[in-house]
């Protein structure tokens, strides 16, 4: 083989070798934005649940102390 011949055929080997890096940092990328939108989907479900829960303990707190103090004292 020449040495233009082999210039070529590396030439296009690093061709290929550059598109496959590329297409594998594109899969990367999506991959991790999938993976932080799970995340985030679940970190807000959690944090709407901790509202609730806490309107819920304030509801409680403001309906009158006294309902805690009545099951201390057998209801």
């Amino acid at each position: 083989m020449n040495t233009t011949e082999e210039y070529r055929q590396n030439l296009v080997e690093l061709i290929d070798q550059s598109a496959k890096i590329d297409l594998l940092v594109v899969k990367s990328r999506q991959a991790e934005a999938d993976l932080n939108m799970n995340y985030d989907r679940e970190l807000e479900e959690l944090r709407t649940k901790q509202r609730e829960t806490t309107k819920k303990l304030h509801a409680l707190e403001e309906s009158g102390s006294n309902a805690w103090e009545n099951i201390g004292n057998g209801g």
